[in-house]
């Protein structure tokens, strides 16, 4: 019996939106669940997340091999006429056709920065996890050629890391080879079975403490392999590795996401320059699986009331001093997927000066397999949730935050930032 599917949204695909969300189930009566979707047209490919609850799929057809048969893939499309695919893949690597079609897509006639469109086109656009572009080649961030600060902060950095060797490796080479800062380095792995353990060893060997590098280069201070109790605990645990003084700086990185060439040194500056502050994050650059470009988020200077109500920082690009760190307690490790908003909401309810800073900092990856995706519909959801109604004191129901006005400026703000960006200016 051949793949068997259902498209339930759009239900009516005559003019479709440029922000596409389409969800439906699937499964391979002879192999099992389907292992991942994707929609291609020309000049694009949007993958979706597999395995979402689909109880009443399993009870109309018993052929279904569990209740989790459900997909949603989302994204944009370009205005106009467009040849769109959607596959599923399935047991055996191939790859089988769920939908062919032709679509049109509409045209928003007022820029998003001036008032188009509405709260679900903003996210789409302006935060997007999905390639928003053709795949590029990174264009690399140009840090101003300021002067050089006296005695620049230390870093502690660790990445927790669990079945990433895939991109592993560029994550820590983005730690490892930044010039002219001090660096303590501790990868934590939650013990991989795809020889993410022998990448470490082999980085520690060229990085760490026992190679020829004089001590000051020695940056991979220390790193394990083995069983975890999440990520949140992988991080604290590393972070419990290093050491500093209360205007040193710590961050982490996830092995999928890296820095941008002078990133660290371009934020050590910073902070020296800047005494009173204690968080600095910056901009985001999306990249694909090959580390090729698909998307941008621009944004706005750090307003502590829209980070109450939502979490638009982005977390690889997140600095701060361990004197904030040592006055909140750390990191809480019951979470699982908003362990950056709760640390960030407890930096801000501490008093914490946060900073924004107009530049793109790091790379975040989006692929089908990432924590990101794979999670946001089941514990994630429930923690912002959580988050945001322990913030806010009250219900805070989805309605409500996309008619917020305070969200929606910040919103534009961004439309207007990437705007002014592409003809080579930088509004603070």
């Amino acid at each position: 019996m051949p793949l068997q599917s259902h498209i339930d949204q759009p239900s009516d695909w005559n003019q479709p939106s440029r922000c596409v969300i389409i969800r439906g189930w699937g499964f391979d009566p002879a192999s099992g669940p389907i292992a991942g979707i994707r929609l291609r047209t020309s000049d694009r490919t949007l993958t979706g997340v597999v395995g979402l609850p689909r109880p009443d799929v399993k009870a109309a057809l018993p052929a279904a091999p569990d209740n989790n048969t459900g997909f949603e893939i989302r994204g944009t499309l370009p205005a106009g006429r467009i040849e769109l695919t959607i596959e599923a893949r399935l047991a055996d690597g191939t790859w089988a056709t769920v939908m062919q079609r032709t679509v049109r897509i509409k045209r928003q006639l007022l820029p998003l920065w001036l008032g188009g469109g509405e709260w679900t086109e903003l996210m789409f656009f302006q935060m997007p996890a999905h390639m928003a572009y053709p795949a590029r080649a990174i264009r690399p961030e140009r840090f101003p050629p300021e002067r050089r600060a006296a005695a620049r902060p230390r870093f502690s950095i660790v990445t927790p890391s669990y079945q990433q060797a895939q991109f592993l490796p560029e994550t820590m080479r983005s730690v490892l080879e930044q010039p002219g800062v001090s660096c303590q380095y501790v990868v934590r792995d939650g013990g991989s079975t795809d020889g993410s353990a022998d990448l470490i060893e082999q980085a520690a060997k060229e990085y760490g403490p026992s190679s020829r590098l004089p001590p000051q280069a020695s940056r991979l201070v220390a790193w394990a392999s083995g069983p975890d109790g999440g990520q949140a605990d992988a991080i604290a645990t590393g972070f419990a590795q290093t050491s500093g003084g209360p205007d040193d700086l710590m961050a982490w990185l996830n092995s999928d996401d890296f820095y941008l060439p002078g990133t660290l040194a371009f934020v050590a500056d910073y902070f020296a320059r800047h005494p009173d502050v204690d968080v600095v994050y910056g901009n985001r650059i999306v990249v694909d699986e090959e580390s090729r470009e698909i998307a941008r988020w621009f944004l706005p200077a750090h307003d502590d009331e829209v980070l109450r109500l939502n979490d638009f920082v982005p977390q690889e690009t997140l600095f701060w001093r361990r004197r904030i760190w040592d006055q909140v307690g750390g990191l809480d490790r019951s979470f699982k997927f908003a362990v950056d908003w709760d640390l960030l909401l407890r930096f801000t309810a501490a008093g914490a000066r946060i900073v924004r800073v107009p530049r793109f900092l790091a790379c975040f990856r989006s692929h089908a397999a990432q924590k990101t995706s794979a999670v946001m519909h089941s514990t994630g959801q429930q923690e912002i949730t959580l988050l945001r109604e322990r913030t806010q004191g009250r219900p805070y129901p989805a309605r409500e935050l996309e008619q917020n006005p305070v969200l929606l400026r910040y919103l534009r703000r961004s439309a207007f930032l990437e705007f002014a960006w592409r003809f080579g200016l930088r509004p603070r």
